[in-house]
């Protein structure tokens, strides 16, 4: 079963409150904006709610194009490709312009029985969406550190943390120089690396003054680019905004000279991934490897 969130106008909370109810006698956990409570900051909680979700379920009728907080929800979710989007259409709606490449279910009208056979339909579309998203090969890793190998020290500190937050394993992680995590030896790089990048879940991409000097990281960070897998710019060694490459200098980056920020990375992972944490981990061993990757970054 899947954790889901429902995604509406309020003027058609009863309809939604309809299919919550449909699809939790399906066994998936629903969860949508009904169950906030008096003082509770809800828009944090509601993005939290939708990013921790495997699937979100828009129901568009011809009162929700005028919802701001709707086209955020389905902005976040593009945005987040391991999350299935489900649109449902009601009525004679047109398709609103930002998912007409998406196939949406149109439904003529939310009566009780109409609901049922909907939820029915979406049970189907979020087991098919779960099969493919876990369909990886065994041999594609999960995140893919780009990076040159002179800044190998930030490298083999920042695999560490990982290490410490999540259950990793060998083929989880690709870095060209930190072992276990290096490539095959006999494999074709570059054509390894391509197919690499646009599988994984996150490209991790070291930049320091001198990184752009490497041609193989401009080439992995605009592969990630152009296959849309999330990016995140890792700035060290004094790097600043203007040493992210252009295509992807509009992404927010991180400096892991910092390590409060080398902490938002890890947690950031734990949300956009499918990542396990690690079920009992040692915070003292965290922040003691966080500081030391803050000073290899800085070193």
């Amino acid at each position: 079963m899947a954790t889901l969130f429902v995604s509406y106008r309020w003027a058609d909370r009863e309809a939604a409150s309809a299919l919550v109810a449909a699809l939790r006698k399906r066994g998936h956990e629903v969860r949508y904006d009904s169950e906030m409570v008096i003082g509770l900051a809800w828009r944090e909680k509601l993005l939290s709610a939708l990013l921790g979700s495997d699937g979100m379920v828009l129901l568009w009728t011809e009162r929700t194009a005028s919802s701001q907080h709707v086209a955020a929800e389905v902005g976040a979710v593009r945005a987040t490709p391991r999350i299935a989007l489900m649109p449902v259409l009601v009525g004679d709606v047109a398709i609103p312009d930002f998912i007409q490449d998406l196939f949406a279910e149109r439904v003529q009208d939310l009566e009780p029985a109409t609901i049922e056979a909907l939820a029915g339909g979406l049970d189907r579309s979020i087991a098919a969406h779960l099969e493919m998203r876990d369909r990886r090969p065994k041999d594609r890793p999960r995140i893919f550190i780009s990076h040159r190998h002179k800044d190998e020290p930030i490298v083999r500190e920042l695999v560490m943390c990982i290490e410490a937050s999540f259950e990793i394993a060998p083929g989880d992680i690709r870095c060209t120089s930190v072992r276990p995590y290096r490539l095959p030896v006999g494999q074709a790089t570059s054509e390894r690396l391509r197919d690499e990048v646009a599988e994984a879940e996150v490209v991790l991409g070291i930049l320091t003054p001198d990184t752009l000097q490497s041609t193989y990281v401009a080439f992995e960070l605009g592969a990630a680019w152009g296959q849309r897998v999330w990016t995140c710019p890792l700035l060290a060694r004094g790097a600043d905004q203007k040493n992210i490459p252009d295509p992807i200098r509009d992404l927010s980056p991180l400096f892991l000279t910092n390590e409060a920020e080398c902490l938002q990375l890890l947690g950031d992972m734990q949300r956009f991934t499918t990542l396990t944490a690690r079920k009992a981990v040692d915070n003292a061993v965290l922040l003691d490897r966080c500081r030391r990757l803050a000073q290899a970054a800085a070193a």
